[in-house]
């Protein structure tokens, strides 16, 4: 899966799911050489995830569903992102975990799944039990 991480593969792999474009218009707008485009190309197909039918590149069924988790963890970044000053106005609070937490983030984040993670890894943190000093000796005894 290596593959497509590597960026100019990556393009490649982006633009075979969006058009349905034969290799010359692929090179050309991509800027890539011959030698580029068919070794990624090549590595794309090695990695089942790319096929060529009649002619054409298409992405397999395996391509589709990477494809598809691709564009889900691009809007996630973009959401992070977007919430970029929002999520460090929540770490500069430097709040304990509790209600009040929950409500400067619930107050803060508009977006649910950011809410989501921020909410649970505070519930999270906040259910662990937590040691007595006595415990905590003879745990070590």
């Amino acid at each position: 899966m290596s593959a497509i991480f590597e960026k100019k593969a990556s393009d490649i792999f982006k633009s075979i799911a969006s058009t349905h474009s034969n290799s010359d218009i692929l090179i050309t707008r991509l800027k890539l050489t011959r030698k580029q485009y068919y070794s990624r190309m090549s590595l794309l197909v090695k990695a089942g995830l790319v096929k060529k039918e009649k002619g054409k590149y298409l992405l397999t069924a395996l391509g589709k569903v990477i494809h598809s988790a691709q564009l889900d963890l691009e809007a996630k970044f973009q959401s992070a992102l977007d919430n970029y000053w929002k999520l460090k106005a929540i770490d500069s609070l430097q709040m304990p975990f509790g209600e009040e937490s929950n409500k400067v983030i619930s107050a803060l984040i508009d977006d649910q799944e950011i809410k989501s993670v921020l909410l649970n890894e505070e519930s999270a943190l906040s259910t662990e039990p937590v040691k007595k000093p006595v415990e905590l000796v003879e745990s070590r005894l």
